[in-house]
């Protein structure tokens, strides 16, 4: 690594300076987070108050990171030396620092921790919600609210959809019945659910256009408006025109006849008009009279295939008014399409308006907030005229705003941050204080969060408008670009740049069409590769037919998903034998599906330890599955399915030889038939019976635990799916717990809550432990590793994750109007209009599908591999993989490896790549080394860590003359020892007049084996001490007593201990311990080795805390009484 280059360090100086304004374009890997922690540091020692500095994060994890390294860098200054704090601060704004500045740079450390409520670093949510806590009258929240988590939320979504569902059926008359009458005929439940799910989604959006249009009704109608129908179009007329102005019925027996003494084609026509003449309802005669003039895909018939030419010419009346109705229907059919959008647009509307105001009013009626509320809320909060107000009264105000990751911030979130900021260059904000300043920090590119409501181009946009601010205001505003990687090695940059660097793949990177996305690296000569291995095939055996029972859902293990899973087991394992850690791998996939669980499997398979899923469905993990199958059978006795289930379970060992041998003949119930069958099935019996028992008598936490430990039902799931099963079987446990806290504790109603919504882990994978990593692009994000393998490359985009709605703009209603949220059926029935924006949606899902690739290729340090797996249908445009083939292919220093198999690899290197050999595809898996003789070895004990060292053992008991001595005498002082610090702890705090009453409350039952005298004395010793004037510094009201201390002292060694009495002014720091010893020391005597270590331990860690103020450490003897002082 050769480091940072000038201009990197300029701009570094420049984005940072707490002087001026900026906004950071930073590729990847080009040290954000540094800069945005160097710019609050650097703010901090400029003066900035640390209560009136906001950092806002994209996620928690982010949050927390910058945390850390701020107060991090913070604590490193507070115990440097002098000339490296110096060389430190010189480095940050080239000026050398006195001594006034280092000191108050090691003021800052204390001063960040005395902060109330720390540092403000948020995440953009956590803001919100505090904001709102703190002002919950003027935003119209309620106070002490609480905020919904994904899994409450889509619970509470779920009851209020069910609610109105069910409200419709009551009342099929009303606007809301209506809606779901004309719904439920045409689509499927989950369907209806679907839209409905993703329209309350869109609430917002909903309520805006309700606002702009008045009602339903008026939005039906500016919907019929976009699509070119008159008011008279509805669906109904437009069904009945087609028979009604059609052929009639009484002539469809003749134009049969008469077709079917044509060609083939024409017979099939004629076909369709006898069919037509067969049906009974109106729908069957509608759809079948259709057939003779559109094809199965609902497009007019071709020339060729709509009346024969032979049947022209002999039957030229018939082909006129055949044609004539072609033209007809051509016309009425599109009409017919965009009518039935609109009135199941208008459906749904009604039915999703219904079902946000009963998720509103649960919400309300319970004090709840969910994610959305927290952004709207406070959006509007800040919004209104007492605005400044709220801003004041935040703390004393805000003076320096910092954004991160600001390609993901939402519209919404903007305004947002441009409310909390339109003081700082407008007004008196402006001329109050001239040092007020915004910074943000992202790159378009790495925008991948558009499913979030993520803009990428509004980064560019607020930009602009701040540069624009900033300039009227005649204050600095720096545009700063850092485009020098810290993480990636020049093959892997070049990978990218050349990837990117065709149009086709820069298309949509970011608002700048036109800039060259331009890497640079400080590891120019680093060892680095970027491979593109050939596309795996499946074997010829893959593709024949399979037995009759074979799983459905079973992965053939010659398909090309396992073979391509495999291989990047056996590469990985053979990367390990090269140096690279396996937690320096890391596998990078578009969805968890099928390829995810086959690399999943194939890791294990070969011994390559992996951390699993990323993210985890709980109520879809098989051993949940068969948890909830045997409540299922427990409270439902009838339902032989779930006790079936539950018994192939691990809970029980059943296997299906089993099961075949009770069931099949059985009489009754499965239950019985256990009980009177063979061994292994009684035995089964028995077990169920006694989980009955426990169900009926414990809460569903209470049971789960129940037969997952006393049952040992974890010790035999572990054994059949091994140890990662903890984390599933562990939320599963939260989630009994969680309910049996907030709903009545029955099983039944556990079983239907956890149907209700799904419940997901989202495991912590951003710190390896040593682990292979398998996870999504998306949840990659912001994460490294030497290795990284992008596997699942043959996809394309995905528009809309699987909602059906389409938000249709309203240009007629100005810039900015609400658009209409459109239940968008097949492609092909889109007027003009609604195709022209599902266009719009695909090219903006096809432009983070792009930049997701960046986000994926910029992750690899040092080595990067591409792969991918045919799939049934041919590539889409605009795959992963063909992106990079195409990338590589245009440079010329790309290799092209042959493979043993005929395949070719490509591949891009740089520095002295390690790997010198050809990693041969078509081979086997490498052989196994012999094993090293160390294997089978006992490895030497090893000494375990000791526990952290109280301050009193820092030396040999040979040094202390207080070694403890059994007998009554030592026990006695003991307990007068306890007592004495308990009431010199308890004591000072309370007020001089009442200090003899508590202390005989205090001793009251205390005494144990103490007469009263011994009492008496004890409180009289107390009270003595602290009334002293010579003591008013230990007991003053800045002190504190018992204060437990945790830390390492500058030899490292670990001590915990607990201080008697500490008190902290402005200038010092008074450490003091009690001493009770009946006979102390003289005057002037030495202190025992003991107790100085003690002491000198105690000021060591209490100078790190605050090393700009005098530590004094001293010893009250009791009996004396008197203050020795130890250190001055």
């Amino acid at each position: 690594m050769t480091g940072p280059s000038a201009a990197t360090l300029e701009r570094q100086a420049l984005a940072s300076d707490p002087r001026r304004s900026a906004w950071v374009s930073a590729n990847a890997g080009s040290g954000k987070t540094y800069v945005l922690v160097q710019r609050v540091v650097r703010l901090l020692l400029a003066g900035a108050d640390p209560s009136r500095i906001l950092c806002l994060t994209y996620t928690k994890a982010a949050a927390a990171n910058m945390q850390n390294r701020v107060v991090e860098r913070l604590r490193g200054w507070a115990t440097a030396p002098d000339d490296a704090l110096a060389e430190e601060i010189a480095g940050l704004d080239g000026r050398t620092p006195d001594a006034a500045r280092l000191a108050q740079a090691r003021k800052l450390f204390a001063r960040a921790l005395e902060t109330p409520g720390g540092l403000k670093i948020y995440t953009i949510h956590a803001f919100c919600g505090r904001l709102l806590h703190q002002f919950p009258f003027e935003a119209n929240v309620a106070a002490g609210f609480s905020e919904l988590d994904d899994r409450d939320q889509a619970e509470l979504k779920a009851e209020a959809r069910a609610k109105v569902l069910g409200e419709a059926a009551d009342d099929p008359d009303g606007a809301v019945g209506r809606a779901l009458g004309y719904l439920a005929p045409r689509f499927a439940e989950l369907t209806i659910y679907g839209a409905l799910d993703g329209a309350i989604a869109k609430r917002d959006a909903l309520k805006a256009l309700i606002a702009d249009v008045g009602d339903v009704e008026g939005a039906a109608r500016e919907l019929r408006g976009l699509f070119g129908l008159d008011p008279a179009e509805t669906e109904a007329a437009l069904e009945a025109s087609i028979l009604d102005g059609g052929v009639p019925a009484s002539e469809w027996p003749a134009f049969a006849a008469e077709l079917r003494e044509g060609s083939v084609s024409d017979c099939k026509l004629g076909d369709c008009f006898a069919a037509a003449e067969r049906a009974r309802s109106g729908a069957d005669r509608r759809a079948s009279y259709l057939r003779v003039f559109l094809t199965d895909k609902g497009t007019p018939r071709s020339p060729k295939t709509f009346v024969t030419a032979a049947t022209r010419k002999a039957k030229p009346i018939l082909a006129l008014a055949l044609d004539a109705e072609m033209v007809r229907i051509s016309a009425i059919v599109p009409k017919l399409r965009a009518a039935a959008i609109v009135e199941r647009t208008q459906a749904l509307i009604t039915l999703a308006l219904a079902a946000t105001q009963a998720y509103e009013r649960a919400k309300s009626a319970r004090g709840l907030l969910d994610y959305e509320d927290l952004i709207s809320r406070a959006r509007d909060l800040l919004s209104r005229t007492e605005a400044a107000w709220v801003l004041f009264k935040l703390d004393g105000g805000l003076d320096h705003i910092l954004v991160d990751e600001a390609q993901d911030t939402s519209p919404d979130q903007w305004e947002i941050i441009r409310l909390l900021t339109a003081d700082f260059l407008a007004g008196e904000g402006a001329r109050a204080s001239s040092d007020r300043t915004v910074f943000a920090v992202g790159d378009e590119k790495q925008s991948i969060f558009g499913f979030q409501g993520a803009e990428p181009a509004a980064f560019g946009l607020a930009r602009r408008r701040y540069d624009a601010a900033h300039r009227e205001a005649e204050k600095l505003f720096e545009d700063v670009r850092l485009k020098e990687s810290f993480r990636s090695t020049t093959a892997v940059l070049a990978g990218v740049d050349a990837v990117f660097a065709r149009a086709e793949a820069h298309q949509g990177l970011s608002s700048d069409e036109d800039a060259a996305t331009l890497h640079t690296t400080v590891r120019p000569t680093a060892p680095g590769s970027v491979e593109l291995w050939p596309i795996v095939t499946a074997e010829a055996a893959a593709y024949a037919e399979e037995a009759w029972d074979a799983p459905f859902d079973r992965v053939n293990p010659r398909s090309a998903v396992v073979r391509l899973a495999e291989k990047i087991a056996v590469a990985i394992r053979d990367a390990r034998r090269d140096g690279v850690p396996y937690g320096e791998v890391l596998i990078l996939v578009r969805q968890r599906k099928a390829l995810f669980e086959a690399i999943l499997r194939a890791l294990k398979a070969k011994d390559v330890p992996v951390a699993g899923a990323d993210r985890l469905i709980v109520g879809e993990h098989i051993a949940v599955m068969d948890l909830v199958a045997l409540a299922q059978a427990i409270v439902t006795p009838d339902d032989d399915l779930a006790l079936a289930c539950a018994l192939k379970s691990p809970l029980f060992g059943l296997d299906d030889d089993d099961l075949m041998e009770i069931a099949p003949d059985r009489e009754g119930r499965l239950a019985d038939a256990l009980r009177d069958g063979p061994p292994r099935a009684a035995a089964a019996h028995d077990r169920l019976t006694r989980f009955i028992a426990e169900a009926r008598a414990r809460t569903p936490f209470g049971f789960f635990a129940y037969v997952l430990t006393r049952a040992k039902g974890r010790q035999a799931f572990r054994a059949r799916l091994g140890h990662e099963v903890d984390d599933p079987l562990d939320a599963f446990l939260d989630l009994a717990q969680d309910f049996s806290r907030m709903h009545p504790p029955t099983l039944t109603g556990f079983l239907r809550w956890m149907a209700a919504a799904p419940a997901e882990i989202k495991r912590d994978l951003d710190v390896s432990s040593g682990e292979v990593r398998v996870m999504t692009v998306h949840g990659a994000k912001g994460l490294e590793a030497k290795l990284v393998i992008l596997a699942d490359t043959c996809g394309g985009a995905t528009a809309g994750r699987g909602s059906p709605l389409i938000m249709l703009p309203r240009p007629h209603a100005g810039s900015g109007a609400p658009a209409i949220p459109v239940w968008a059926g097949r492609k092909d029935d889109d007027p003009a209009v609604l195709a022209s924006a599902r266009e719009t949606v695909l090219a903006r899902a096809q432009a983070e599908h792009r930049r997701l690739l960046y986000v994926a290729m910029t992750r690899a340090e040092d080595q990067l591999i591409v792969c991918g797996h045919e799939t049934a249908r041919p590539r889409p445009e605009g795959a992963w993989y063909d992106l990079v083939r195409d990338g590589l292919t245009a440079r010329p220093d790309v290799e092209r490896v042959e493979l043993a198999d005929g395949t070719a690899l490509l591949r891009l290197r740089s520095g002295e790549f390690a790997k010198q050999g050809v990693l041969d595809l078509a081979a086997g898996p490498t052989p196994e080394p012999p094993a090293p003789a160390w294997l089978e070895a006992d490895a030497p004990a090893e000494a375990a860590p000791g526990p952290p060292l109280s301050p009193s053992a820092l030396v040999a008991d040979d040094d202390d003359p207080h070694i403890f001595v059994a007998g009554p005498a030592a026990e006695t002082a003991r307990l007068r020892g306890t007592l004495l610090h308990r009431l010199l702890k308890a004591l000072p705090e309370v007020a001089p007049e009442r200090r003899a009453d508590v202390a005989a409350r205090i001793l009251s039952g205390a005494g144990g084996s103490l007469d009263r005298e011994a009492i008496a004395e004890i409180a009289g010793a107390a009270l003595g001490v602290i009334a002293d004037p010579a003591f008013s510094e230990v007991f003053a009201a800045s002190g504190r007593g018992e204060v437990p201390i945790v830390g390492a002292l500058r030899d490292g060694r670990p001590v915990s201990g607990r201080i008697d009495r500490l008190a902290v002014t402005a200038g010092e720091i008074l450490v003091v311990d009690y001493k009770t010893d009946r006979t102390p020391p003289a005057a002037g005597a030495p202190v025992p080795p003991a107790y100085a270590a003690q002491l000198g331990a105690y000021a060591e860690l209490v100078g790190a805390i605050w090393p700009d103020r005098r530590v004094r450490a001293a010893i009250l003897w009791t009996a004396a009484p008197r203050l020795d002082v130890v250190i001055a």
